[in-house]
Protein backbone atom coordinates (compact mmCIF):
# COMPACT_ATOMS: atom_id res chain seq x y z
CA UNK A 1 0.00 0.00 0.00
CA UNK A 2 2.90 2.16 0.66
CA UNK A 3 4.57 2.03 -2.74
CA UNK A 4 1.21 2.34 -4.13
CA UNK A 5 1.08 5.55 -3.03
CA UNK A 6 4.28 6.97 -3.13
CA UNK A 7 3.79 5.91 -6.92
CA UNK A 8 0.87 7.58 -7.21
CA UNK A 9 2.57 10.79 -5.05
CA UNK A 10 5.19 10.72 -7.81
CA UNK A 11 3.59 10.74 -10.47
CA UNK A 12 0.88 13.28 -9.85
CA UNK A 13 3.39 15.74 -8.16
CA UNK A 14 5.21 15.20 -11.83
CA UNK A 15 2.12 15.84 -13.72
CA UNK A 16 1.60 18.99 -11.55
CA UNK A 17 5.16 20.72 -11.44
CA UNK A 18 6.23 20.10 -15.19
CA UNK A 19 3.62 22.48 -16.10
CA UNK A 20 4.02 24.74 -13.68
CA UNK A 21 8.27 24.45 -14.04
CA UNK A 22 8.31 25.21 -17.49
CA UNK A 23 6.13 28.40 -17.56
CA UNK A 24 8.40 29.69 -14.87
CA UNK A 25 11.70 28.83 -15.97
CA UNK A 26 11.10 28.93 -20.03
CA UNK A 27 13.46 31.45 -21.70
CA UNK A 28 14.11 32.50 -25.21
CA UNK A 29 17.47 34.09 -25.49
CA UNK A 30 18.96 34.61 -29.28
CA UNK A 31 21.10 31.29 -30.95
CA UNK A 32 24.83 30.97 -29.18
CA UNK A 33 27.04 30.69 -32.41
CA UNK A 34 29.87 30.41 -30.08
CA UNK A 35 33.40 29.47 -31.83
CA UNK A 36 33.63 25.72 -32.56
CA UNK A 37 37.09 24.94 -32.21
CA UNK A 38 37.62 24.63 -28.17
CA UNK A 39 34.36 22.48 -27.01
CA UNK A 40 34.03 20.62 -29.91
CA UNK A 41 37.63 19.67 -29.29
CA UNK A 42 37.59 19.31 -25.60
CA UNK A 43 34.19 16.84 -26.52
CA UNK A 44 35.41 14.38 -28.85
CA UNK A 45 38.66 13.81 -26.46
CA UNK A 46 36.60 13.09 -23.17
CA UNK A 47 33.85 10.65 -25.75
CA UNK A 48 36.60 8.95 -27.42
CA UNK A 49 39.73 8.95 -24.84
CA UNK A 50 38.43 5.85 -22.94
CA UNK A 51 38.60 4.06 -26.67
CA UNK A 52 42.41 4.80 -26.49
CA UNK A 53 43.36 5.00 -22.84
CA UNK A 54 41.53 2.59 -19.97
CA UNK A 55 42.66 1.07 -16.59
CA UNK A 56 40.46 -1.94 -16.40
CA UNK A 57 38.82 -3.00 -13.14
CA UNK A 58 38.09 -6.77 -12.59
CA UNK A 59 36.15 -5.49 -9.27
CA UNK A 60 32.97 -3.23 -9.69
CA UNK A 61 33.26 -1.75 -6.36
CA UNK A 62 36.89 -1.65 -6.83
CA UNK A 63 36.68 2.87 -7.23
CA UNK A 64 35.03 2.53 -3.58
CA UNK A 65 38.09 0.36 -2.11
CA UNK A 66 40.48 1.16 -4.33
CA UNK A 67 40.48 4.68 -5.53
CA UNK A 68 40.58 6.64 -9.06
CA UNK A 69 42.67 4.91 -11.59
CA UNK A 70 44.68 6.85 -14.08
CA UNK A 71 41.86 7.30 -16.50
CA UNK A 72 39.25 8.00 -14.07
CA UNK A 73 41.79 10.97 -13.23
CA UNK A 74 42.36 12.40 -16.66
CA UNK A 75 38.35 11.79 -17.26
CA UNK A 76 37.68 14.33 -14.35
CA UNK A 77 40.62 16.73 -15.87
CA UNK A 78 39.04 16.85 -18.92
CA UNK A 79 35.20 17.77 -17.13
CA UNK A 80 37.32 20.17 -15.13
CA UNK A 81 39.06 21.70 -18.27
CA UNK A 82 35.49 22.15 -20.26
CA UNK A 83 33.76 23.58 -16.96
CA UNK A 84 36.50 26.03 -16.76
CA UNK A 85 36.10 26.99 -20.81
CA UNK A 86 32.13 27.58 -20.13
CA UNK A 87 32.80 29.12 -17.10
CA UNK A 88 34.93 31.90 -19.39
CA UNK A 89 32.10 31.32 -22.12
CA UNK A 90 29.35 32.76 -19.22
CA UNK A 91 31.88 36.07 -18.27
CA UNK A 92 31.91 36.89 -20.97
CA UNK A 93 28.18 36.61 -21.61
CA UNK A 94 26.00 35.25 -19.03
CA UNK A 95 23.43 35.11 -21.56
CA UNK A 96 25.13 31.37 -22.14
CA UNK A 97 23.36 29.97 -18.90
CA UNK A 98 19.76 30.85 -20.63
CA UNK A 99 19.98 28.62 -23.47
CA UNK A 100 19.64 24.99 -21.77
CA UNK A 101 16.23 26.37 -20.40
CA UNK A 102 15.41 27.11 -24.08
CA UNK A 103 12.55 25.07 -25.13
CA UNK A 104 13.54 22.07 -26.46
CA UNK A 105 16.25 21.81 -23.99
CA UNK A 106 14.68 22.63 -20.79
CA UNK A 107 13.22 19.33 -20.12
CA UNK A 108 16.54 17.28 -20.64
CA UNK A 109 17.90 20.49 -18.19
CA UNK A 110 15.03 19.71 -15.27
CA UNK A 111 15.86 16.21 -15.75
CA UNK A 112 19.40 16.80 -15.07
CA UNK A 113 18.62 18.96 -11.66
CA UNK A 114 16.87 15.95 -10.62
CA UNK A 115 19.83 13.77 -10.84
CA UNK A 116 21.43 16.39 -8.76
CA UNK A 117 18.65 15.74 -6.10
CA UNK A 118 18.86 12.25 -6.06
CA UNK A 119 22.64 12.58 -4.07
CA UNK A 120 20.50 13.15 -0.96
CA UNK A 121 19.39 9.36 -1.39
CA UNK A 122 21.99 7.84 -3.87
CA UNK A 123 23.61 4.88 -2.58
CA UNK A 124 27.15 6.40 -3.28
CA UNK A 125 26.29 10.08 -3.61
CA UNK A 126 29.25 11.41 -4.65
CA UNK A 127 29.82 9.77 -7.55
CA UNK A 128 26.05 10.74 -8.22
CA UNK A 129 27.09 14.36 -7.56
CA UNK A 130 29.94 13.97 -10.57
CA UNK A 131 27.95 12.31 -12.97
CA UNK A 132 25.72 14.51 -12.69
CA UNK A 133 28.15 18.05 -13.11
CA UNK A 134 29.69 15.45 -15.77
CA UNK A 135 26.46 15.33 -17.54
CA UNK A 136 25.53 19.09 -17.09
CA UNK A 137 29.10 20.56 -18.47
CA UNK A 138 28.88 18.52 -21.29
CA UNK A 139 25.43 19.14 -22.04
CA UNK A 140 25.99 22.24 -22.12
CA UNK A 141 28.99 22.42 -24.23
CA UNK A 142 26.78 20.00 -26.82
CA UNK A 143 24.76 23.07 -26.65
CA UNK A 144 27.39 25.41 -27.80
CA UNK A 145 28.24 23.68 -30.17
CA UNK A 146 24.92 23.00 -31.80
CA UNK A 147 22.90 25.94 -30.92
CA UNK A 148 23.57 28.40 -34.27
CA UNK A 149 21.51 29.89 -36.66
CA UNK A 150 22.64 28.07 -39.24
CA UNK A 151 23.15 24.82 -37.78
CA UNK A 152 20.97 23.05 -40.45
CA UNK A 153 23.22 24.01 -42.56
CA UNK A 154 25.99 22.57 -40.51
CA UNK A 155 24.92 19.84 -38.95
CA UNK A 156 26.75 17.22 -41.08
CA UNK A 157 29.48 18.85 -40.95
CA UNK A 158 29.86 18.44 -37.57
CA UNK A 159 29.13 15.40 -37.07
CA UNK A 160 31.28 14.29 -39.87
CA UNK A 161 34.05 15.38 -37.69
CA UNK A 162 33.18 13.39 -34.76
CA UNK A 163 32.64 10.34 -36.50
CA UNK A 164 35.99 10.85 -38.88
CA UNK A 165 37.41 11.14 -34.60
CA UNK A 166 35.89 7.90 -33.54
CA UNK A 167 37.27 6.15 -36.48
CA UNK A 168 40.75 7.29 -36.17
CA UNK A 169 40.27 5.93 -32.30
CA UNK A 170 39.13 2.27 -33.23
CA UNK A 171 41.64 1.71 -36.23
CA UNK A 172 44.13 -0.56 -34.74
CA UNK A 173 40.67 -2.36 -33.67
CA UNK A 174 39.13 -2.31 -36.93
CA UNK A 175 42.38 -3.58 -39.14
CA UNK A 176 42.96 -6.03 -36.12
CA UNK A 177 39.09 -7.02 -37.09
CA UNK A 178 39.30 -7.00 -40.73
CA UNK A 179 42.10 -9.50 -40.96
CA UNK A 180 40.11 -11.69 -38.96
CA UNK A 181 37.43 -11.75 -41.82
CA UNK A 182 35.42 -9.64 -39.51
CA UNK A 183 33.51 -6.64 -41.15
CA UNK A 184 30.14 -5.55 -39.57
CA UNK A 185 31.02 -4.50 -36.19
CA UNK A 186 34.57 -4.52 -36.94
CA UNK A 187 34.90 -1.89 -33.82
CA UNK A 188 31.77 -2.55 -32.15
CA UNK A 189 30.50 0.62 -30.21
CA UNK A 190 26.63 0.96 -29.11
CA UNK A 191 26.32 4.23 -29.06
CA UNK A 192 28.10 5.48 -32.42
CA UNK A 193 25.80 4.19 -34.85
CA UNK A 194 23.00 6.21 -33.53
CA UNK A 195 25.32 9.26 -34.09
CA UNK A 196 26.58 7.98 -38.01
CA UNK A 197 22.33 7.43 -38.48
CA UNK A 198 22.20 10.96 -37.60
CA UNK A 199 24.95 11.87 -39.74
CA UNK A 200 22.67 10.20 -42.17
CA UNK A 201 19.04 11.31 -42.04
CA UNK A 202 20.95 15.27 -41.99
CA UNK A 203 22.33 14.46 -45.25
CA UNK A 204 18.81 12.98 -46.69
CA UNK A 205 16.52 15.17 -44.91
CA UNK A 206 18.67 18.89 -44.57
CA UNK A 207 19.61 21.13 -46.97
CA UNK A 208 21.21 20.53 -49.94
CA UNK A 209 25.04 19.68 -49.12
CA UNK A 210 28.00 19.96 -51.94
CA UNK A 211 29.84 16.86 -49.63
CA UNK A 212 27.11 14.35 -49.78
CA UNK A 213 28.16 11.72 -51.44
CA UNK A 214 31.18 11.59 -49.41
CA UNK A 215 28.95 11.93 -46.16
CA UNK A 216 26.40 9.32 -47.05
CA UNK A 217 29.55 6.95 -47.43
CA UNK A 218 30.73 7.52 -44.28
CA UNK A 219 27.37 7.51 -42.67
CA UNK A 220 26.71 4.17 -43.88
CA UNK A 221 31.03 2.91 -43.29
CA UNK A 222 30.77 3.88 -39.61
CA UNK A 223 27.39 2.69 -39.01
CA UNK A 224 28.61 -0.66 -40.38
CA UNK A 225 31.56 -0.73 -38.58
CA UNK A 226 30.05 0.44 -34.89
CA UNK A 227 27.13 -1.39 -35.71
CA UNK A 228 24.98 -4.58 -33.11
CA UNK A 229 22.50 -6.21 -33.98
CA UNK A 230 20.24 -3.66 -31.66
CA UNK A 231 21.39 -0.58 -33.75
CA UNK A 232 20.38 -2.44 -36.88
CA UNK A 233 17.07 -3.51 -35.54
CA UNK A 234 16.44 0.13 -34.71
CA UNK A 235 16.72 1.53 -37.85
CA UNK A 236 12.78 0.20 -37.86
CA UNK A 237 12.02 3.29 -36.77
CA UNK A 238 12.29 5.13 -39.58
CA UNK A 239 9.31 4.04 -41.19
CA UNK A 240 6.91 4.94 -38.51
CA UNK A 241 9.20 8.18 -38.08
CA UNK A 242 8.81 9.84 -41.26
CA UNK A 243 4.93 9.06 -40.75
CA UNK A 244 5.01 11.03 -37.43
CA UNK A 245 6.50 13.71 -39.15
CA UNK A 246 3.50 14.13 -41.60
CA UNK A 247 1.28 17.01 -41.15
CA UNK A 248 -1.67 14.82 -41.99
CA UNK A 249 -3.49 13.84 -38.60
CA UNK A 250 -4.36 10.19 -39.86
CA UNK A 251 -0.97 9.32 -40.90
CA UNK A 252 0.78 10.34 -37.63
CA UNK A 253 -1.66 8.62 -35.50
CA UNK A 254 -0.75 5.12 -37.93
CA UNK A 255 2.76 6.20 -37.22
CA UNK A 256 2.72 6.51 -33.44
CA UNK A 257 0.71 2.97 -33.75
CA UNK A 258 3.70 1.53 -35.90
CA UNK A 259 5.88 3.09 -33.39
CA UNK A 260 4.71 1.34 -30.38
CA UNK A 261 4.15 -1.81 -32.90
CA UNK A 262 7.80 -1.38 -33.49
CA UNK A 263 8.77 -0.95 -29.59
CA UNK A 264 6.53 -4.43 -28.50
CA UNK A 265 8.47 -6.19 -31.92
CA UNK A 266 12.00 -5.22 -30.85
CA UNK A 267 11.30 -6.24 -27.46
CA UNK A 268 9.95 -9.28 -27.86
CA UNK A 269 12.50 -10.04 -30.35
CA UNK A 270 15.34 -9.11 -28.05
CA UNK A 271 13.93 -11.50 -25.49
CA UNK A 272 12.16 -14.25 -27.74
CA UNK A 273 14.46 -14.55 -30.57
CA UNK A 274 15.67 -18.31 -30.23
CA UNK A 275 12.08 -19.23 -30.58
CA UNK A 276 12.97 -18.38 -34.16
CA UNK A 277 15.39 -20.73 -35.38
CA UNK A 278 15.35 -19.84 -39.21
CA UNK A 279 15.19 -15.68 -38.50
CA UNK A 280 18.20 -16.42 -35.74
CA UNK A 281 20.38 -18.07 -38.24
CA UNK A 282 19.99 -15.84 -40.66
CA UNK A 283 20.75 -13.09 -38.16
CA UNK A 284 23.28 -14.58 -36.87
CA UNK A 285 25.16 -15.15 -40.74
CA UNK A 286 24.62 -10.92 -41.51
CA UNK A 287 25.78 -9.47 -38.32
CA UNK A 288 28.27 -11.88 -37.97
CA UNK A 289 27.48 -12.65 -34.42
CA UNK A 290 26.85 -15.82 -32.68
CA UNK A 291 23.59 -17.16 -32.17
CA UNK A 292 23.99 -18.00 -28.46
CA UNK A 293 24.71 -14.08 -28.42
CA UNK A 294 22.10 -13.16 -30.45
CA UNK A 295 19.36 -15.12 -28.66
CA UNK A 296 20.14 -13.48 -25.05
CA UNK A 297 20.80 -10.08 -25.91
CA UNK A 298 24.29 -10.26 -25.97
CA UNK A 299 24.17 -11.75 -22.24
CA UNK A 300 21.73 -8.95 -21.46
CA UNK A 301 18.91 -11.28 -20.72
CA UNK A 302 21.07 -12.80 -17.97
CA UNK A 303 21.42 -10.19 -15.49
CA UNK A 304 18.09 -7.99 -16.45
CA UNK A 305 15.84 -9.88 -14.06
CA UNK A 306 19.08 -9.38 -11.24
CA UNK A 307 18.80 -5.90 -11.62
CA UNK A 308 14.99 -5.30 -11.76
CA UNK A 309 14.68 -7.61 -8.39
CA UNK A 310 17.57 -5.33 -7.09
CA UNK A 311 15.38 -1.99 -7.83
CA UNK A 312 12.06 -2.97 -7.74
CA UNK A 313 11.30 -1.50 -4.21
CA UNK A 314 12.97 1.37 -4.95
CA UNK A 315 10.33 3.80 -6.34
CA UNK A 316 12.73 7.26 -6.22
CA UNK A 317 15.86 5.50 -6.91
CA UNK A 318 18.92 5.11 -5.84
CA UNK A 319 20.67 8.30 -7.22
CA UNK A 320 21.52 9.38 -10.66
CA UNK A 321 24.25 6.54 -12.23
CA UNK A 322 25.33 4.68 -8.91
CA UNK A 323 22.30 2.60 -8.93
CA UNK A 324 23.84 2.07 -12.23
CA UNK A 325 27.38 1.09 -11.42
CA UNK A 326 26.87 -0.15 -8.00
CA UNK A 327 23.88 -2.44 -8.30
CA UNK A 328 25.63 -5.13 -6.45
CA UNK A 329 25.42 -2.60 -3.23
CA UNK A 330 21.53 -3.19 -3.95
CA UNK A 331 21.54 -6.84 -4.12
CA UNK A 332 24.40 -9.71 -4.40
CA UNK A 333 24.86 -11.07 -7.83
CA UNK A 334 26.60 -14.45 -6.27
CA UNK A 335 23.48 -16.44 -7.92
CA UNK A 336 23.81 -14.45 -10.97
CA UNK A 337 27.68 -15.73 -11.08
CA UNK A 338 26.84 -19.24 -10.27
CA UNK A 339 24.13 -19.24 -13.25
CA UNK A 340 26.94 -17.98 -15.48
CA UNK A 341 29.63 -20.35 -14.40
CA UNK A 342 32.02 -17.67 -13.12
CA UNK A 343 33.84 -16.78 -9.40
CA UNK A 344 32.06 -13.30 -9.68
CA UNK A 345 29.77 -10.65 -11.60
CA UNK A 346 29.66 -7.04 -11.57
CA UNK A 347 27.02 -5.50 -13.59
CA UNK A 348 28.12 -1.55 -14.31
CA UNK A 349 25.31 -0.87 -16.33
CA UNK A 350 21.85 -2.10 -17.03
CA UNK A 351 22.24 -1.71 -20.62
CA UNK A 352 19.08 -0.29 -20.96
CA UNK A 353 18.19 3.41 -20.74
CA UNK A 354 14.52 2.94 -19.21
CA UNK A 355 15.37 0.71 -16.84
CA UNK A 356 18.91 3.66 -15.62
CA UNK A 357 16.05 5.72 -15.43
CA UNK A 358 14.20 3.61 -13.04
CA UNK A 359 17.30 2.98 -11.25
CA UNK A 360 18.59 6.18 -10.83
CA UNK A 361 15.46 8.15 -9.63
CA UNK A 362 12.49 5.83 -10.07
CA UNK A 363 8.86 7.14 -11.21
CA UNK A 364 10.13 10.34 -11.68
CA UNK A 365 12.92 9.20 -13.86
CA UNK A 366 10.63 6.89 -15.82
CA UNK A 367 8.55 10.24 -16.28
CA UNK A 368 11.15 12.76 -17.79
CA UNK A 369 12.65 9.98 -19.92
CA UNK A 370 8.95 9.98 -21.58
CA UNK A 371 8.79 13.38 -21.98
CA UNK A 372 12.36 14.57 -23.32
CA UNK A 373 11.37 11.73 -25.93
CA UNK A 374 7.94 13.06 -26.51
CA UNK A 375 9.10 16.75 -26.09
CA UNK A 376 11.16 16.88 -28.92
CA UNK A 377 8.60 15.50 -31.64
CA UNK A 378 5.75 18.07 -30.55
CA UNK A 379 8.38 21.07 -30.22
CA UNK A 380 9.18 20.34 -33.90
CA UNK A 381 5.67 19.81 -35.03
CA UNK A 382 5.82 23.43 -36.15
CA UNK A 383 8.53 23.19 -38.60
CA UNK A 384 9.73 22.34 -41.84
CA UNK A 385 9.31 18.80 -43.29
CA UNK A 386 12.72 17.89 -43.19
CA UNK A 387 13.46 18.76 -39.19
CA UNK A 388 10.67 17.11 -38.60
CA UNK A 389 11.65 13.98 -40.04
CA UNK A 390 15.13 14.53 -38.88
CA UNK A 391 13.80 14.73 -35.18
CA UNK A 392 10.97 11.99 -35.07
CA UNK A 393 13.48 9.50 -37.18
CA UNK A 394 16.35 10.17 -34.62
CA UNK A 395 14.19 10.56 -31.70
CA UNK A 396 12.08 6.72 -32.23
CA UNK A 397 15.54 5.21 -33.16
CA UNK A 398 17.21 6.37 -29.79
CA UNK A 399 14.26 4.72 -28.24
CA UNK A 400 14.70 1.51 -29.87
CA UNK A 401 18.62 1.32 -29.72
CA UNK A 402 17.88 2.30 -25.46
CA UNK A 403 16.59 -1.11 -25.01
CA UNK A 404 20.30 -2.28 -25.13
CA UNK A 405 22.15 0.60 -24.46
CA UNK A 406 22.62 3.85 -21.34
CA UNK A 407 20.66 6.19 -24.14
CA UNK A 408 20.47 9.17 -22.49
CA UNK A 409 19.31 8.02 -18.29
CA UNK A 410 22.64 6.62 -17.18
CA UNK A 411 25.63 9.26 -17.86
CA UNK A 412 27.20 11.48 -20.83
CA UNK A 413 27.96 10.11 -24.01
CA UNK A 414 27.48 10.44 -27.71
CA UNK A 415 23.81 9.79 -27.76
CA UNK A 416 23.14 12.78 -25.88
CA UNK A 417 26.03 15.09 -28.49
CA UNK A 418 23.47 13.22 -30.81
CA UNK A 419 20.18 13.89 -28.74
CA UNK A 420 20.97 17.69 -28.71
CA UNK A 421 22.02 17.60 -32.00
CA UNK A 422 18.73 16.97 -33.08
CA UNK A 423 16.96 19.76 -30.43
CA UNK A 424 19.03 22.52 -31.53
CA UNK A 425 17.64 21.63 -35.25
CA UNK A 426 14.39 22.27 -34.33
CA UNK A 427 14.92 25.26 -32.12
CA UNK A 428 16.54 26.88 -35.26
CA UNK A 429 14.08 25.54 -37.81
CA UNK A 430 11.05 26.37 -34.92
CA UNK A 431 12.33 30.09 -34.74
CA UNK A 432 12.94 30.54 -38.61
CA UNK A 433 9.14 29.72 -39.02
CA UNK A 434 7.88 31.48 -36.65
CA UNK A 435 9.68 34.47 -37.77
CA UNK A 436 7.12 37.25 -39.68
CA UNK A 437 8.22 37.60 -43.03
CA UNK A 438 7.90 41.34 -43.11
CA UNK A 439 8.54 43.25 -46.19
CA UNK A 440 9.01 46.84 -46.89
CA UNK A 441 12.45 49.17 -46.02
CA UNK A 442 10.67 50.56 -42.36
CA UNK A 443 10.38 46.92 -40.87
CA UNK A 444 13.00 44.75 -40.38
CA UNK A 445 12.15 40.40 -39.82
CA UNK A 446 12.85 38.78 -36.77
CA UNK A 447 15.79 36.81 -38.86
CA UNK A 448 17.22 40.30 -39.14
CA UNK A 449 17.47 40.95 -35.71
CA UNK A 450 18.36 37.41 -34.77
CA UNK A 451 22.23 38.02 -33.90
CA UNK A 452 24.53 35.63 -32.64
CA UNK A 453 26.37 36.10 -29.63
CA UNK A 454 30.02 37.37 -30.01
CA UNK A 455 32.58 35.20 -29.85
CA UNK A 456 34.24 35.51 -26.73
Amino acid sequence: MLNALIAVGAATWFTVAYPVLRRRLETHPPSGGAPLFWPLALLVVFAFMPLVFTVPREDGNAVLEQGLTASNVVTIVLTGLTAFYLVVKVAADRRVLLLPFAMPYLPFTLMIGMNGVSAAWSIVPTYTLYRTAELAVFTLACILIFDRPDIRRRLADILAIVTLAWLVAVTPEILQSLASGIVFSSAKNNMMPLVCALLGFAVVFGPPNKRRGRYLVLAVAGFVIAGSAASTGALIAVGPGLMIASRRPGLRVAGIVLALVSLVLFLFLMVGLSSFPALLDLLSVILQKPKIELANATGRGQFWPTFIAATQDHLLGSGFSAADRFVQLLIPTTGLADELGRDAVFITSSHNMFLSAWAGTGIIGLCFAVLTLVEPVRFAARADRGTRRLVACLILMLALNGMTTPGLFQDWNVNVLAYVAVLACARAARREAEAPEIAGPALVSLRETDRVWPAA
